[in-house]
């Protein structure tokens, strides 16, 4: 048998006892719950929460809005990882799932949280209300998923600026992990599942065992747990083969304005892009979308080296998309979910030294694995010289023919080879404390707590650039009449791709091999010109805070007064070390240097809570809170953040409560110390007249000032952008960057009426106002302003960008681009911007008896009624509102219904995302017709849960379906982003586990 046990706890104040007491309460949360249904008292739906202060107080009744959720609750969803669980509440946007962890380096597994959409650095993630370490290198954002799922008692989530109490990164709010204090007894659990489709599994197994000593002064426990997930393809889905993309409509009718009955384009199938294939695909002379006498001038190659015309039997949408054609599925290699494979460790140990003193510790080491694959390395300039050695003579006819030496290869290189990434975490924290009571009135809290992530990275098929220009460069040796490498014969060979000698580096030990045709890359050139890049990165985090508090400082005619203060220090230290080939420059993968960098902080802190009126007409209780934090930071100087609010019970069933706060955010080591270094964006060129470029002139806010614009850049009108790969830039820190400042403003009501017994509901406004927000103007914004300001094009965002001359241009590395084309763009970290989110939450929570059984429905939701973001905040009016656009929709909600009816229990939640735009509000307010679809619908997520305890309360049962309608996301949307992972993309999933106490 085991059980929760709490240790013989020292003289303590009555608030102290409260405090015990409410924990307890919510460890055994849904017995106590259903029994208290047919009694009296009603349900406090803050959850028995402390976070957001350090203060006990006689029913846990604070002025900020807290959302809980309970271990029972993680159980009945079958959640192998708390991070994905967690992205379902509505306050978090799932900006890191394991789903799309994948879009940046480095990234792939992380579990990130980011309430109201503001960024995972504007979240403080706590584990029993103290910091935990960060997870990528430069950043203090938490890896949930290192977390261990089984020793979660429960987690609370609390919004708005909380810096005064917790210190910087609070912006957003709170999210606190709160972990189980001690175990007695062992228990084992086991879970595996399989989706509907593709045979993707999970499995998940975990061990706990602890118990009591020295007569019950003291517990230690551990915890064991083993998690995995397989690598997912987006070919092992149906939606992953839909090959759907955007063709003009042909019953588009231009005598009407566009609108959603009348859209300017539709999607239709199948369709890609032709203007690149796994094999290679080349152009001699013109070739133009509009002009079908051209079309006959793209050939591609075929697997054994021959070579043909491209099949056109359908729509040329563009140079680089048709439908019912010879095209490229670039997605086809794509994952929809990472390989994942978690292992960790837990203690706990607690003893009491005497009555009023206790010790206490927690270990953790957790590894995690990630591995996915990507797309391969590609190019669109290849150059085959006529002389290449794997040219045939049909080719050579053609070329010859057509008055050319070189042919122009454009490839997607999978037989080199594809991308990806092996990524290995492992995580400590060590916390060792001691906490107890001064005097009948004085408790202390005084720790240490130190840790540490390292992470290890191997980019897989990482391609040296100029082996591989040395390796397809292939010609016969006179000599020997055998295949060779031009650079061999001739050191001083230039390569025909930068216009430079090879260096030694490029052509030692060259294998020649062929690029006409997939799969005439050979395992011996691969070796040879691919390299696994390895990159090292350790975070450290030392933080030592010493604390008191007074729950009864002295007594006010409504009350005691209490408070708490304390100091605290922290040191954050971040170090990466890249790979050297990659640093120089040498590769496919990102130019990244070395980076590192490290920041302390010393911060004193003081909070109280007054009661100011209480049991006179209209006030049954007024009691006002305040905090205050002041911090002297190594890198940044002296903050201050504060934080007011009110608490007023108007009648013992109704509440009234609200906040006001100031939230600082420091610059994170990445922002202030990066080096400048090489990145890509994919821009939507708004100066590209591509019917099928969401950012053409014609859906500018000003369609005409646009258009003037890219006229006065010398970019003629129609103009169609033929460059379709991400373009190359620059990114990198500022060591002159200022805090964060954001002002945060909450209050509601909390209902809890007696005539309807055992419901309790509230509802609450919040409003988060971010200010001197850190980042850089990505290019696209830096594109679109550059053309859209009302004075011209001679502005600093035009500065930015960097476009190519009349006749294109080829930069170092081999990449051509059109005439007009984006070829570099400039983005360094500035507090520039400005964001703001409003909404409102609504909880209710009903619990009754039903046919002899017991019945909880509980309601979480938000309606967001403002997502704006300002690129720059001194132009106030110029602003992007995002409500309703796909990242943002206007509600999110969950609806969870528990019944339990002996041994026997089952589950119900529902998930819901509001109806919202694949295109921003401004594009669809400027041209409701731009494309079909041009919104998603309102979605319902149904997941059931089923389970049996069997006598004895030691063997526990169940089995689960996760989007048991099997609802698929919308069309083309698959996980990868932070909008379409709002989505399920792994379709329906059965599981099944069973539980065993010892």
């Amino acid at each position: 048998m085991h059980s929760m046990t709490h240790h013989r706890t020292p003289g303590r104040h009555p608030l102290t006892n409260a405090l015990l007491a409410g924990l307890m309460m919510a460890a055994a949360a849904p017995a106590l719950a259903q029994e208290a249904s047919s009694g009296n008292n009603p349900i406090d739906l803050d959850r028995v929460s402390v976070t957001g202060s350090r203060i006990a107080r006689t029913g846990f009744v604070t002025p900020s809005p807290v959302t809980a959720i309970t271990a029972e609750e993680i159980r009945a969803t079958g959640a192998n990882n708390i991070g994905d669980l967690m992205t379902r509440l509505p306050a978090l946007t799932p900006t890191y799932t394991l789903g799309n962890s994948t879009r940046f380096i480095g990234t792939a597994g992380v579990g990130l949280m980011d309430l109201r959409g503001m960024g995972p650095s504007r979240t403080l993630v706590l584990v029993n209300g103290r910091r935990h370490v960060g997870a990528t290198s430069g950043s203090t954002s938490v890896d949930v998923n290192t977390i261990p799922v089984e020793w979660i008692e429960r987690v609370e989530v609390i919004t708005g600026g909380a810096s005064a109490v917790y210190g910087a990164d609070a912006v957003a709010g709170v999210v606190n992990f709160i972990m189980k204090k001690s175990f007695d007894g062992a228990e084992i659990r086991g879970q595996t599942g399989m989706a509907d489709e593709g045979g993707f599994n999970r499995s998940f197994v975990s061990m706990s065992a602890g118990t009591d000593f020295a007569g019950g002064r003291g517990n230690a426990a551990i915890a064991l747990e083993y998690s995995k997930q397989d690598r997912f393809v987006r070919t092992d889905r149906s939606i992953g083969r839909q090959y759907l993309v955007s063709v003009p409509n042909p019953n588009y009718d231009s005598s009407k304005p566009p609108s959603e009955s009348n859209p300017q384009t539709v999607l239709s199938g199948p369709g890609g892009n032709h203007s690149i294939s796994y094999g290679g695909t080349f152009t001699l002379g013109t070739f133009s979308a509009t002009n079908p006498a051209t079309w006959g001038n793209r050939y591609q190659f075929n697997p054994d080296g021959t070579f043909r015309k491209q099949r056109y039997d359908g729509i040329v949408v563009s140079n680089s998309s048709c439908t019912n054609c010879d095209f490229a599925d670039l997605n086809a290699v794509a994952d929809l979910q990472p390989e994942f494979d978690r292992k960790s460790v837990n203690t706990i140990i607690n003893f009491d030294l005497t009555d009023n003193h206790r010790i206490y510790f927690e270990g953790k080491y957790t590894e995690t694995e990630s591995d996915f694959l990507a797309q391969p390395s590609f190019d669109t300039t290849l150059r085959i010289q006529r002389d290449n050695a794997f040219v045939t003579p049909e080719l050579r006819a053609l070329m010859l023919a057509n008055g050319a030496s070189t042919i122009t290869l454009n490839r997607f290189n999978v037989d080199a080879g594809q991308r990806g990434e092996h990524v290995e975490r492992n995580t400590q924290r060590f916390v060792l404390g001691m906490e107890g009571n001064l005097t009948d009135n004085w408790t202390y809290d005084v720790y240490g707590n130190w840790g540490q992530s390292e992470v290890k990275r191997w980019n897989l098929n990482n391609r040296i650039n100029e082996r591989w220009q040395a390796g397809l460069d292939a010609v016969i040796d006179p000599a020997t009449g055998q295949v060779t490498c031009r650079t061999t014969l001739n050191p001083n060979a230039i390569n025909p791709h930068t216009g430079r000698v090879y260096s030694a580096f490029g052509r030692e030990g060259c294998i020649p091999f062929s690029v006409l045709g997939n799969g005439q890359v050979t395992q011996a050139a691969r070796d040879w010109m691919n390299v696994e890049s390895y990159n090292f990165s350790r975070i450290q985090q030392s933080v030592f805070s010493a604390s008191v508090a007074n729950g009864s400082l002295f007594s006010l005619p409504a009350g005691d007064v209490g408070v708490a203060g304390g100091v605290e220090y922290r040191r954050e230290k971040s170090r990466e070390i890249t790979d050297p080939l990659a640093a120089q420059g040498l590769t496919f993968l990102n130019a990244i240097p070395n980076r590192a960098g490290k920041y302390d902080v010393r911060e004193a802190f003081v909070e109280t809570t007054v009661p100011l009126l209480a049991d006179i007409p209209g006030i049954y209780n007024l009691t006002m809170d305040a905090a205050g934090r002041w911090s002297d930071y190594s890198s940044i100087g002296k903050t201050t953040t504060w934080k007011v609010g009110l608490d007023w019970t108007i009648i013992p069933t109704l509440r009234a409560r609200g906040t006001l706060s100031q939230a600082v955010r420091a610059p994170s080591i990445g922002e202030l110390y990066n080096p400048q270094s090489e990145n890509f964006a994919t821009v939507a060129d708004p100066c590209n007249y591509l019917v099928t470029n969401s950012n053409r002139p014609s859906t500018a806010k000003d369609p005409a000032l646009r258009q003037a614009n890219c006229s006065a850049l010398g970019i003629p009108v129609g103009w169609v952008d033929t460059y379709t790969a991400s373009r190359p830039g620059v990114s990198g820190g500022n060591p002159d960057l200022k805090p964060e400042r954001a002002r945060s403003f909450t209050y509601g009501l909390v209902w809890q009426p007696e005539f309807l017994e055992g419901f309790g509901m509230s509802i609450d406004y919040w409003n988060i106002n971010l200010k001197d927000a850190i980042g850089a103007v990505n290019a696209q914004t830096n594109a679109t302003r550059c053309v859209d300001s009302p004075g011209g094009v001679g502005n600093a965002f035009c500065g930015q960008i960097v476009r190519a001359p009349v006749g294109g241009f080829t930069d170092a590395q081999g990449r051509a681009f059109p005439e007009y084309s984006i070829t570099r763009w400039t983005a360094l970290n500035e507090n520039l911007a400005r964001s703001r989110r409003i909404g409102v939450d609504l909880e209710m929570d009903y619990r009754f008896k039903l046919a002899g059984g017991d019945t909880v429905v509980r309601f979480v939701g938000t309606r967001l009624l403002q997502s704006r973001e300002w690129a720059f905040q001194d132009f106030p009016d110029e602003y992007t509102e995002y409500v309703t656009y796909v990242t943002d929709p206007r509600w999110r909600a969950q609806l969870q219904t528990k019944y339990s009816l002996g041994q026997w229990r089952a589950s119900w939640d529902m998930t819901y995302v509001d109806g919202n735009l694949r295109v921003t509000p401004d594009s669809y307010n400027s041209n409701p017709g731009s494309q079909s679809p041009i919104r998603n619908g309102s979605y319902v997520y149904n997941n059931f849960q089923f389970g049996y305890r069997f006598p004895g309360d030691k063997i526990d049962v169940y089995l689960g379906i996760d989007n048991a309608f099997d609802k698929d996301p919308p069309v083309n949307y698959f996980g990868s982003d932070v909008g379409s992972a709002m989505y399920d993309n792994i379709g329906r999933y059965f599981y099944m586990g069973a539980s065993y106490k010892f």
